[in-house]
């Protein structure tokens, strides 16, 4: 029996040996157009599609294939699928049974419909003596921030209806910059010197002053609420990474639901210390030993924030129905968030990457009512509103604003509002809006 056992381990083995010389690892790693690393390709022979291997974070994969002609194909869902022939040539590169390729992936790109407006921009709110600088919605009525020349000089607060109606109008205090709606849909003028809440009695404005230091610290911070929980993150434009949060609304428990890193970024962002005069370097270590914050992140935010290669990271969180939605513009991913904030879905997206990409605007915006979400393009000086496929994280259909160069573009209910005024003219700046029309 022993001698039985001895021989069948001698033939496994030599039977082993034999398809180690028969199969090659092909391994490597897949790639964008534009070099970066694309995860969940799906590769496989065309002589065993059965044995499928997927590309990992980093786009790297390895497959055994059979030692003899084959085509590799390569596929994902936001790219054009690529074919790779493995011929004679190629197997004579194999060395010690391994096969290394550097893999190039195209974005897949759709046909896009443009659809323009059929019927004339209706005017929602104008005034004869003021332009508008800000608008928010507050039930059935706007909160509008106005000036007669400048703002700086003379802010003013009006009330009115969506039919051009001025309800109330009330002077600001000075310097006002832009209104700010929270969390929790309360309403605030931002001013350069303080912060206000607006509450609104009997159709006349009243302001609050709050402390401006917990109002940037905390309450701006906070992007929205489920039921249980509200998220916020520890976003610094100053530096090219920041996470997001949930806790509880009842004690302190936060967890971690994502972290948005531009690592191209943050190389050339910590790349500054090595740079740096002596002198500097020395500031950064003391400051490292104040704050515990390393010293290349201090000389990074000193020095390279300055660049004009420098951009602030743009990754927004949106609760949409049950689940929330984070659109990571530098994993080129739609991440999908359940009530417990775990991933459960993560969906590729392009239409910040495409050949129009310096026409893409920032930021996405959200139709409250109608649970959609609109990316923003700007061309010739005319808005494009794309409404984003959830599932796929395509953009097919483009609506087209009637009218050129307008200003703060916001969805509600199916309608798009913005401020403009024609070129060359004395009107002052009146708010409009179309119906978006996606067939």
């Amino acid at each position: 029996m022993k001698l039985f056992l001895k021989i069948l381990l001698v033939f496994s083995f030599l039977s082993n040996l034999g398809m180690s010389q028969e199969t090659i690892v092909v391994s490597g790693s897949v790639l964008s157009s534009f070099g970066e690393e694309i995860k969940d390709v799906k590769i496989y022979a065309t002589n065993n599609p059965r044995n499928i291997v997927r590309s990992d974070i980093d786009g790297a994969f390895a497959l055994i294939i059979s030692n003899q002609e084959t085509n590799l194909i390569f596929s994902h869902v936001g790219y054009k699928p690529k074919k790779i022939t493995v011929n004679k040539s190629s197997l004579k590169k194999a060395k010690n049974g391994k096969l290394s390729l550097a893999v190039t992936l195209e974005i897949k790109t759709l046909k896009e419909k443009v659809i323009y407006a059929k019927e004339k921009p209706e005017t929602v709110f104008s005034s004869e003596t003021t332009s508008i600088a800000d608008y928010e919605f507050i039930g059935n009525h706007l909160v509008v921030l106005a000036y007669e020349k400048s703002l700086k000089k003379d802010g003013f607060l009006q009330l009115a209806s969506k039919d051009n109606t001025l309800i109330s109008q009330t002077k600001t205090p000075e310097k006002p910059q832009r209104l700010f709606k929270d969390f929790e849909n309360r309403l605030y003028l931002i001013t350069e010197f303080k912060v206000y809440t607006i509450s609104i009695f009997q159709n006349e404005f009243r302001l609050r002053p709050v402390d401006k230091d917990n109002f940037f610290r905390f309450t701006s911070r906070i992007i929205d609420t489920t039921s249980s929980h509200f998220l916020y993150s520890d976003y610094n434009p100053n530096y090219p990474a920041f996470n997001y949060y949930s806790q509880k609304l009842a004690d302190t428990n936060t967890k971690t639901i994502h972290r948005v890193e531009n690592k191209f970024m943050m190389d050339l962002y910590r790349a500054e210390y090595k740079y740096a005069p002596n002198k500097e370097k020395l500031w950064a270590y003391r400051q490292e030993l104040i704050t515990g914050i390393d010293k290349e992140i201090w000389i990074g935010a000193a020095n390279f924030t300055q660049s004009i290669y420098y951009e602030p990271l743009y990754a927004p969180l949106f609760v949409n129905n049950d689940t929330t939605l984070i659109f990571d513009h530098y994993s080129d991913y739609l991440f999908k968030v359940d009530n417990n904030f775990n991933k459960i879905d993560s969906i590729p997206i392009f239409y910040h990457k495409k050949k129009e990409k310096k026409n893409w605007e920032q930021p996405l915006i959200k139709d409250k009512e109608e649970h959609k979400l609109y990316v923003l393009f700007l061309k010739n000086g005319y808005y494009f509103l794309k409404p984003i496929n959830l599932n796929n994280g395509t953009t097919s259909v483009s609506f087209k604003l009637a009218n050129k160069y307008v200003e703060n573009v916001k969805v509600e209910n199916g309608f798009a509002y913005y401020i403009y005024r024609p070129f060359e003219s004395s009107q002052k700046k009146y708010l409009y809006r179309e119906i978006i029309r996606t067939d």
